[in-house]
C-alpha cells in the first residue's frame, strides 16, 4: 500500500509543477509578440487490476498544448497583409499629392499667367519691357512644370529603394521561416508539438505577409511550404528562395520583383503580389504614379505645343515670319517657345530673345470705308502658316505683299433677308468660288475654306461684330507695320478659354479646368486609398482581438490557475507525507 500511495502523490505532484511550470511560462510570455497560451494535458493513468477490482494508479502528463486557431490566423494573415498593401499605398499617395500644389502656386495658374501677359504685350507690341515679362512668366511656368516632373522621379526611385527594402526582408524572413521549419522536422514522430518554434513561424509568416501576402501549406514532417498569393513558391521544406529588385525592361526607372534562380533573374507577374508592401509599391507605381505622371505630361504637352503653333503663325518684332515650308511642302516651325514638350522633366524654355516673340499677325483685317452697315473687326486668327515659297498653295494663296484679298457681302438670291460673302483678289477676280455661295452667319467666322483646293483647309478664320449690308467689304492684306501689330499676341491671349488640353485623348478642357481635373482625380485616389486603409486596417485589429481571445495569455485567468494548481500540488504534497508516516508505522510494527 505505501508503494502505491507514494506513487500516486509522486505522479500528482509532477502533473501540478508540470502546470505550475507552463502556467509561469505563459505569464512571462504575455508579452511576447505572436506567443500562444499552452496548456498542460493530463490524462489519468490506466487502472490497475486485482481480485478487488481495478485500483487507479494516478495522473499523467499527456502533452502541452498551443492554444491557437488555424483559421483565425490565416485570416489575421490575410488581413494584415491587405492593411499593409493600403497604408503603404496611401502613404505614396500622401506624397505624391504635393506634386501637384492649388492656387497661386499650381501649375494651372503659372500657364494661364503666361497667356495673361500677353495682355499687355497686346497693348503695345513694341515694349520690350512687355515682353521680356511674358517670357520670364513663361519660363517660370518651365521651372514649376520642371520640378514637378522631379518629384516625380524622385518619388519613382523612392518606390524602387522601398522595393529593395521589402525584398531583403522577405529574403530574412524566407530564410528563417526554412531554418525553423529544419527545426521543427527533427521532432517529427516524437509524439510532441515544439510549441515555442511553431509560435516562432507563426510570427515569421505574419511579419512576412506585412511584406508580401502568403499562403501556407503543411507537410506530413512538420514543415510548411510558403507561396506567394499569386502562387509563387517562397519556402518549400528547409529551402528558401531569393528575389530581387530588377529594372523593368519596358520602362528602365520602373522597378519589377524578380526571382534569382542559376544566376538569372525572371522577372515575376505583377499579379503574384496580392497583398503587402510589395503590392502596395506596385500598385502606386503602375498605376497612380504612372497615370499622374502621363497627366503631368500630357498637360504640359498640350499647353506648350498650343502656344508653339500659334507662335508659328506669327511674325516677330522685326517682321520675320517664323513658319518656312521644305522641300515637300510641309510647315516647318523655326522659332518655337518650348522645346522638349513631351516630358514635364525636360521641357525648356527655347526662346530668351523678347523681339522673337510673335506678337503680330501676318494678316490684317480693315472694313471698307464706304460700307453701310455696323461691321467692325474682331480678330483675324491664322489657322495655318502663311504661305512662302515651297508651301503647296504658294503661286496661289492669296493675299500676298501689295496683292489685298477683299470681302464682299451680297444678298442670298435663294433668301433676300440672308446674306452670302464671296472674295475678290486685287483685279475684282473671284477668288476659291463655292457653289452655293458661302452664307454669313452672325457669330460664325469669315474663312476661305474650299473642298476644291490644295490644301483644303482654310487659310484663316476672320471674327467680325456688328451686322453688315449687301455691297459691304472687309479688305484682308499681309501686314506692313508688324511693330505695331497685336493680332497673333491677342489670338495667343484668347488662348486662356480655348479648350486645349485633352487629359484623356477624347475630352477637351481650357488650362486651367484641365489642371483643376488633374487635381480632382488625384483627390478622389487618395480618399479612396484613405477609405480602404482605414477598413482593411479594422479588418486586421479586429482580426488580431479575436485571435488574441483564442490564443492570448489572460493574466486574471492564468492567476487563479496558478492558485489552483498550488493547493494541488500541496495537496499531492501530504499524500507524499502521509504515505512516509504510514510506511514509517509500518517498520516499527514489524521491527
Amino acid at each position: 500500500m505505501g508503494s502505491g500511495i507514494f506513487s500516486l502523490g509522486t505522479t500528482a505532484m509532477f502533473a501540478s509543477q508540470s502546470t505550475l511550470d507552463t502556467i509561469a511560462h505563459n505569464i512571462s510570455n504575455v508579452n511576447t509578440p505572436g506567443y500562444s497560451r499552452q496548456e498542460v494535458e493530463l490524462a489519468t493513468e490506466g487502472g490497475l487490476y486485482t481480485g478487488a477490482g481495478f485500483y487507479g494508479r494516478g495522473v499523467k502528463v499527456v502533452t502541452v498544448n498551443r492554444q491557437t486557431n488555424d483559421f483565425l490566423v490565416k485570416e489575421l494573415n490575410t488581413n494584415t497583409a491587405r492593411a499593409s498593401a493600403d497604408q503603404t499605398r496611401v502613404d505614396k499617395l500622401k506624397q505624391l499629392e504635393t506634386v501637384l500644389p492649388t492656387g497661386q502656386t499650381g501649375l494651372g495658374y503659372a500657364a494661364s499667367q503666361v497667356l495673361n501677359a500677353m495682355v499687355d504685350v497686346a497693348n503695345q507690341p513694341q515694349d520690350i519691357s512687355a515682353r521680356q515679362v511674358a517670357l520670364s512668366r513663361a519660363q517660370e511656368w518651365v521651372s514649376r512644370m520642371n520640378t514637378a516632373g522631379k518629384q516625380i522621379e524622385d518619388l519613382q526611385a523612392g518606390v524602387v529603394s522601398d522595393l529593395g527594402t521589402s525584398v531583403g526582408q522577405i529574403n530574412d524572413l524566407t530564410r528563417q521561416i526554412a531554418m525553423v521549419n529544419q527545426n521543427i522536422a527533427k521532432f517529427t514522430g516524437s509524439g510532441h508539438a515544439p510549441n515555442d518554434l511553431l509560435d516562432q513561424r507563426d510570427r515569421l509568416i505574419k511579419d512576412l505577409n506585412e511584406q508580401v501576402q502568403v499562403n501556407t501549406v503543411e507537410a506530413d514532417d512538420g514543415t510548411t511550404s510558403v507561396f506567394m498569393g499569386g502562387g509563387q513558391l517562397l519556402v518549400l521544406g528547409n529551402q528558401a528562395q531569393t528575389l530581387t529588385v530588377v529594372r523593368d525592361p519596358a520602362n528602365v526607372k520602373q522597378g519589377r520583383v524578380a526571382l534569382a534562380t542559376n544566376g538569372t533573374n525572371r522577372i515575376l507577374d505583377s499579379g503574384q503580389m496580392t497583398g503587402g508592401v510589395l503590392q502596395g509599391l506596385i500598385q502606386f507605381q503602375d498605376s497612380d504614379l504612372a497615370s499622374t505622371k502621363q497627366q503631368l505630361d500630357t498637360f504640359g504637352a498640350n499647353f506648350a505645343d498650343a502656344v508653339n503653333a500659334q507662335q508659328a503663325l506669327g511674325m516677330d518684332l522685326d517682321g520675320n515670319l517664323l513658319t518656312t515650308f521644305d522641300a515637300t511642302g510641309n510647315p516647318v516651325a523655326s522659332a518655337p517657345l518650348f522645346i522638349n514638350t513631351g516630358s514635364a522633366t525636360d521641357i525648356k524654355l527655347a526662346m530668351t530673345a523678347p523681339k522673337g516673340l510673335a506678337a503680330a499677325a501676318p494678316l490684317v483685317a480693315i472694313p471698307g470705308t464706304a460700307n453701310k452697315g455696323t461691321v467692325k473687326v474682331d480678330t483675324i486668327d491664322m489657322v495655318r502658316a502663311l504661305p512662302t515659297t515651297n508651301a503647296l498653295d504658294a503661286a496661289t494663296s492669296k493675299p500676298t505683299a501689295g496683292s489685298p484679298l477683299t470681302v464682299v457681302f451680297e444678298t442670298d438670291a435663294s433668301d433676300p433677308t440672308k446674306l452670302t460673302y464671296r472674295f475678290v483678289d486685287s483685279t475684282g477676280a473671284p477668288y476659291k468660288d463655292t457653289s452655293p455661295p458661302r452664307s454669313w452667319t452672325a457669330g460664325s467666322p469669315i474663312n476661305d475654306q474650299d473642298a476644291n483646293s490644295t490644301p483644303s483647309q482654310q487659310l484663316f478664320n476672320l471674327n467680325i461684330t456688328g451686322v453688315p449690308k449687301a455691297g459691304d467689304t472687309i479688305q484682308i492684306s499681309t501686314t506692313s507695320y508688324p511693330s505695331s501689330n497685336n493680332g497673333n499676341a491677342m489670338t495667343m491671349l484668347g488662348l486662356r478659354d480655348k479648350t486645349i488640353v485633352s487629359l484623356d485623348g477624347v475630352s477637351n478642357a481650357t488650362v486651367t479646368d484641365a489642371y483643376s481635373q488633374m487635381i480632382g482625380n488625384l483627390g478622389v485616389i487618395v480618399q479612396s486609398g484613405e477609405t480602404s486603409a482605414s477598413i482593411s486596417k479594422t479588418l486586421q485589429d479586429n482580426s488580431q482581438q479575436t485571435l488574441t481571445s483564442t490564443s492570448g495569455v489572460n493574466l486574471d485567468e492564468e492567476a487563479a490557475r496558478l492558485i489552483q494548481f498550488q493547493q494541488s500540488y500541496q495537496a499531492s504534497a501530504k499524500v507524499l507525507q502521509v504515505a512516509q508516516s504510514l510506511f514509517t508505522t509500518l517498520l516499527q510494527v514489524a521491527g
